[in-house]
């Protein structure tokens, strides 16, 4: 049992879509805790709610219900009790997105990908951002690949370039979709070993929602939704290698 507080808390959470008959619950009354410095796995089967729990958590999909209580700075805060630019602002500042449809911009080469976060969001130097960019990139194995657009890179160069773009920052939460999907298993490893180090060495809360079971040996605490609903013994650290590693530190 964690003696810490969560720092990311979903209470009741309910999401529906359509009306009437052809109504249907992506999520039925879900509760979870993620913690500070901590990496989990959220799985289930295709359809079962799990890219919508991720949205709500984030601050992209209003739920029908319940509470999304985050504490980045010690401060909490319902982020659906925020206004339209309170919850932006609130994104821009403490979260970083892994989607899976890798959502870069056309126009921009990898390096600017990752500089634009730095300089626009945070407000740091160009040289400075160039630099962290860089290095970003190096840890990714794309450091050749820093001046091409995406329409000449690769789906998986695509995707570590998306990876990169959500951890230069070092936000607070870490919301990742499908992380690996892209990729084969030596950069995949490669992108978990990242976000483990996110979160266990910088204190960043990442919630990975994932089909790859090769993920599990790396991760604090695991979820399992079906039907919208998580398994009630979800979420105890202790259960996997890497709690079992990170609890001996």
């Amino acid at each position: 049992m964690r003696e810490d507080a969560p720092v990311l808390m979903g209470r009741g959470l309910t999401r529906s879509f359509g009306d009437g008959d052809s109504r249907f619950y992506a999520l039925s009354d879900v509760t979870l805790d993620l913690f500070r410095g901590q990496i989990a796995l959220l799985m289930g089967p295709s359809g079962s709610g799990k890219s919508t729990l991720l949205a709500v958590l984030s601050g992209l999909l209003r739920p029908d219900s319940g509470q999304v209580i985050a504490s980045p700075d010690g401060q909490s805060v319902d982020i659906w009790q925020l206004s339209n630019r309170e919850r932006e602002s609130f994104r821009l500042k403490h979260c970083g997105f892994i989607f899976q449809g890798y959502n870069l911009f056309p126009a921009l080469t990898a390096r600017q990908q990752l500089e634009i976060v730095l300089r626009w969001g945070e407000g740091v130097p160009a040289r400075e951002a160039r630099e962290r960019a860089d290095d970003m990139l190096g840890l990714l194995g794309l450091a050749k690949k820093s001046k091409q657009l995406p329409g000449s890179l690769s789906g998986g160069e695509k995707q570590r370039v998306a990876i990169g773009r959500a951890l230069i920052k070092s936000p607070q939460f870490v919301f990742a979709d499908e992380p690996t999907s892209a990729l084969d298993w030596a950069h995949g490893e490669q992108v978990i070993e990242l976000l483990r180090t996110a979160a266990h060495e910088r204190g960043s809360t990442i919630l990975v929602v994932s089909h790859d079971h090769r993920i599990l040996p790396f991760v604090d605490a695991v979820f399992h939704l079906e039907d919208g609903r998580l398994d009630e013994n979800d979420g105890v650290e202790g259960k996997t290698p890497a709690a079992a590693a990170h609890a001996e530190d």
